[in-house]
């Protein structure tokens, strides 16, 4: 598993230093990607980030931009957070439309964005089948480090499962599929990042 831990490492670090693309949730069109944003804008980047994703949580699938059958679903999405030694958190988010984003708490991250629409879907759809096991919660703090942390967004409300990182890793724990679920969409956007930009 350590490959698993590499990859999921590797895009949230990569993360760290994106640029952002266009506006949060879900959305009709696919969003077209923007420049980098000059240095001394950082802090603001880190509230924007931060501020998407507790809306996220605090909102219903409508507000977020969710419509017909995704917004009326059981579970509308799955965040998978990470948190670092050196310093910031990182949100992977999936929403049932197969929106994926990527949210880093210093600023930076690749949201709204379509490329892992299957694998996005796939990741809301093994949160839904771990439902059982999670805990309801009105709180959203970070995972301390060395944790990782999932939310599960439903129409009654937000649920949570955390572990330790290296126990997360190990195929017979029971969050094993959904962090596999989850690193299928780091896959795909770590490759969408990684190409050259025309």
């Amino acid at each position: 598993m350590k490959n698993k831990l590499t990859l999921l490492t590797t895009v949230f670090i990569l993360v760290l230093g994106c640029s952002t693309h266009s506006s949060v949730g879900s959305q009709e069109k696919k969003p077209e990607s923007r420049a980098a944003k000059p240095v001394d804008t950082d802090s603001r980047q880190a509230q924007a980030m931060k501020g998407l994703r507790d809306r996220v949580l605090t909102s219903s699938p409508e507000e977020i931009g969710l419509t017909g059958e995704d917004a009326k679903a059981k579970v509308w999405g799955v965040m998978m957070e990470l948190t670092f030694s050196s310093g910031g958190s990182i949100t992977l988010l999936s929403l049932r439309d197969g929106t994926a984003s990527l949210y880093g708490s210093t600023g930076g991250g690749m949201l709204g964005g379509y490329a892992a629409q299957k694998e996005a879907k796939r990741f809301v759809a093994e949160g839904e089948k771990h439902l059982a096991s999670m805990q309801p919660t009105k709180s959203f703090p970070y995972p301390e480090v060395g944790r990782l942390k999932f939310y599960v967004l439903t129409q009654d409300g937000v649920y949570t499962a955390e572990a330790g990182e290296s126990k997360v890793q190990d195929a017979r724990h029971p969050l094993f599929p959904l962090f596999i679920a989850a690193n299928e969409v780091l896959n795909v956007l770590r490759t969408v990042n990684e190409r050259p930009v025309k």
